[in-house]
């Protein structure tokens, strides 16, 4: 524990106009700015990125600029740079993140990314035809009151820093695609997920970096409902220590459930209460019926998501900064926050689409019922995944970022099924099918990859020449 007496809380200072933020790695970033001053995380880089825009795509946005039907070129290469630094102001921290020891990570991965360039365009203006521009902005703003949905900061981000930044970024370092191609596609991608994220956060940014790293969506009245049922903890009580217990071993069978990545959790906040302390909403996401190994969480009668209400003491530990990041993470700076926690609460939604009337708190003192319930699903889904082969690892992997990613924007359009059967959602491109055996060779999805995402320096910008109608004109 790292908590610090006496020392006053400073955290506040991070929202000051003038304040750069504090540096949370040592590491600098390059991606397309050589010869420039090298940008660093936080505060601090999103003021970098925005004073080399050139356009006001980084800037607050009006609904009208969201409405619009596509982007220009500029506005395309100041987001193309931007979610370049922002997934590795994100990742580069945790590079070790996409490293399992039991599932073959960097390789689902770069096969989702090129997966969802390829197939996500035609999908995600199908579902634009279907409910219009300020339907989708409507899909984003259906998070502003309800806990337990995956509408969150990671899978809309995920749209485009996965399905059009990392994507393109690795097709491009397969040759598979020039700088200049798919530019319609590419827009197709990075409006949905700005008019998504904009429904959401509705004070004009899209990004909780833009925002000094705050993901303030829920609406006052919603909360105070939740926070009314906010339970005391002492720290190193028994209480205490069975709601921490309950939120690491419920973190575990999320992130298992998802292949060891992010999609199984999403926090909101920080919100500030009335008596100066902060809430974080964290949702746990344990049961995901679309995937065939979800039978275990079935079989043990858990819920769709957990959402746990963390009441953090910011003096208690000092607190210098915090960050809610685009990946639905927090981190603070001192970096441990758990004995901070002084109060919590618990809610269970059963099934994705359940009204959140009927979402239920669960008493602390009741959670040892849902613990042992949650240790033995997780314990069964270790044996499951240990027998796969790795050809089912890597696939079930790439469906896990290629179809969960968008699904819950899908499901909210009520365009899922339409996708699945006239679109055929859960097959495999050819293309990134034959993918499959050149992703190994010479250090590709090991190496080369991992170096082009986190350096940036594979996120090339779309030429002078680039055509907003272009797509994918020769095969040569």
């Amino acid at each position: 524990m790292t908590t610090t007496e006496g020392k006053k809380a400073t955290y506040k200072k991070r929202y000051e106009e003038g304040d750069d933020g504090l540096r949370f790695q040592d590491l600098t970033y390059t991606g397309n700015f050589v010869g420039l001053e090298p940008v660093t995380d936080g505060i601090k880089g999103d003021k970098m990125l925005k004073a080399r825009a050139k356009s006001g795509v980084l800037e607050k946005v009006s609904k009208d600029d969201v409405l619009n039907g596509q982007f220009s070129i500029d506005e395309l290469n100041d987001l193309n740079n931007y979610l370049a630094w922002n997934i590795w102001d994100v990742l580069v921290m945790r590079a070790t993140e996409g490293v399992s020891g039991m599932i073959p990570r960097q390789e689902y991965e770069i096969l989702a990314f090129m997966h969802e360039f390829y197939r996500w365009p035609e999908i995600l203006r199908m579902t634009t035809n279907e409910v219009g521009p300020q339907g989708v902005m409507d899909i984003g703003a259906s998070a502003r009151r309800e806990i337990g949905t995956k509408v969150n900061s990671v899978h809309d981000w995920c749209i485009g820093a996965v399905g059009f930044g990392m994507g393109r970024c690795g097709l491009l370092a397969l040759e598979a695609i020039g700088p200049d191609d798919y530019v319609a596609e590419s827009n197709e991608i990075l409006k949905f997920m700005q008019r998504v994220l904009w429904g959401k956060r509705q004070d004009g940014y899209i990004l909780n970096s833009q925002d000094r790293y705050r993901c303030r969506i829920h609406e006052e009245d919603f909360l105070e409902q939740l926070t009314a049922q906010v339970e005391t903890l002492e720290p190193g009580s028994p209480k205490h220590g069975a709601f921490t217990q309950f939120n690491a071993a419920t973190e575990l069978l999320a992130f298992l459930h998802h292949y060891d990545n992010r999609l199984g959790l999403g926090d909101t906040g920080p919100y500030e209460l009335p008596d100066g302390n902060l809430l974080i909403l964290r949702d746990l996401f344990v049961n995901e019926e679309i995937y065939h190994w979800s039978d275990v969480s079935e079989d043990a009668k858990l819920p769709h998501a957990y959402t746990l209400a963390m009441i953090i003491d910011p003096e208690k530990m000092g607190l210098e900064e915090i960050r809610v990041n685009d990946i639905s993470t927090t981190f603070t700076r001192p970096k441990n926050y758990i004995e901070a926690i002084i109060g919590g609460a618990v809610f269970a939604r059963e099934k994705w689409d359940t009204p959140m009337g009927e979402v239920y708190p669960i008493k602390i003192d009741e959670l040892g019922d849902h613990l042992g319930r949650v240790q033995q699903a997780t314990l069964k889904l270790y044996t499951k995944t240990s027998k796969m082969c790795r050809r089912d690892l890597i696939w079930n992997g790439q469906y896990v970022y290629y179809i969960d990613m968008i699904l819950p924007h899908l499901r909210k359009a009520g365009t899922y099924e339409k996708a699945c059967r006239d679109y055929d959602l859960w097959e495999i491109d050819q293309r990134v099918s034959n993918y499959y055996y050149d992703i190994t060779k010479r250090g590709f999805a090991q190496e080369t990859v991992p170096s082009k995402i986190f350096s940036g320096a594979g996120y090339l910008p779309f030429s002078e020449n680039a055509d907003l109608r272009s797509s994918k004109g020769r095969w040569l």
